[in-house]
């Protein structure tokens, strides 16, 4: 009987660990502004606008290439504005050393043309158009908001992917040696798209490539949650800290906000881009979604 017993809970055992997991899925019937995937329900900007006031730190991922994205941006960010909140809006493709140019931009001391010559932005961004950003600069511009940069320079990323210590200053070298490389549920979102190496170094392999491209990923989010997190500890009771990167950046807290929250105590919020036609997203994400008309492309 004993036996018996036995054999029948280990049928149980191991047939419980055959059960496929599957991951929990919103599925979403109706059209939305936007989804709290807290409370499994369709929001409205007024509600939205309520549910962000106890936060004073919101990351919000962006799809470079959609317009439409950007143009529901630059609602939210007015639509706080006549709540009384200024945006401070930190950006992924600026860096801080462009403070100043940012600056004069931002309080019309420059107008558009100045700006995108002294931030060379075709150089810089080369495949993404001024334009379909620009409905967010002019919402921080009426607004009376600021423009920041948070990511490492061409310069920097490039002494960390080639590990060149001696290109780096103190603070540099400290902040390279600090890298945490081995946080696995980031790995496993990261990897599959570095699986392919575009640009191998002389006499590197495959792997050592797929690890240096990690590595500077990771140095990416690092920097931009440092810069994040000094930012935030100088806003005023009526500001709010916008921090604008690409989704995989932001996208279950992995990225950024992973390493912020290892930084900061203040609570924060992460709202996901998703095109308005999917209706099957994995719990997780994000806090909420924001919805947009997907670019339609030949």
């Amino acid at each position: 009987m004993y036996k018996i017993i036995i054999f029948s809970l280990s049928i149980l055992f191991f047939s419980a660990c055959s059960i496929k997991d599957t991951s929990i899925q919103h599925t979403i019937k109706h059209n939305c502004e936007f989804y709290s995937l807290k409370t499994a329900q369709c929001e409205n900007a007024s509600d939205l606008i309520h549910n962000l006031e106890p936060y004073k730190v919101i990351f919000i991922g962006d799809h470079h290439t959609e317009d439409d994205l950007h143009l529901r941006v630059a609602q939210l960010i007015s639509d706080l504005y006549k709540n009384g909140v200024k945006i401070i809006l930190a950006n992924e493709w600026f860096y801080p050393s462009d403070k100043k140019v940012l600056q004069a931009f931002s309080s019309n001391e420059d107008n558009e043309s100045v700006f995108l010559d002294k931030i060379q932005w075709k150089k810089r961004m080369k495949f993404y158009k001024y334009d379909s950003f620009k409905p967010m600069y002019e919402a921080i511009k009426k607004s009376s908001g600021e423009l920041h940069g948070i990511n490492l320079s061409k310069v920097q990323r490039k002494n960390i992917s080639e590990q060149n210590l001696l290109g780096m200053d103190k603070e540099e070298n400290i902040f390279y040696k600090n890298l945490d490389l081995n946080v696995n549920p980031h790995k496993s979102l990261v990897m599959p798209y570095l699986s392919h190496c575009h640009a191998p170094k002389q006499n590197e392999t495959l792997e050592e490539c797929i690890q240096r491209m990690y590595r500077v990923q990771v140095a990416w989010d690092s920097k931009m949650a440092l810069e994040s997190y000094k930012l935030s500890t100088k806003l005023k009771s009526n500001e709010k800290l916008l921090v604008f990167a690409g989704s995989m950046h932001i996208e279950n807290n992995l990225g950024i906000a992973l390493r912020f929250a290892r930084l900061s105590n203040e609570p924060f919020v992460s709202i996901i881009p998703v095109p308005e036609n999917d209706k099957e997203i994995l719990h997780g994400l994000g806090d909420y979604l924001i919805f947009y008309k997907e670019t339609q492309r030949p």
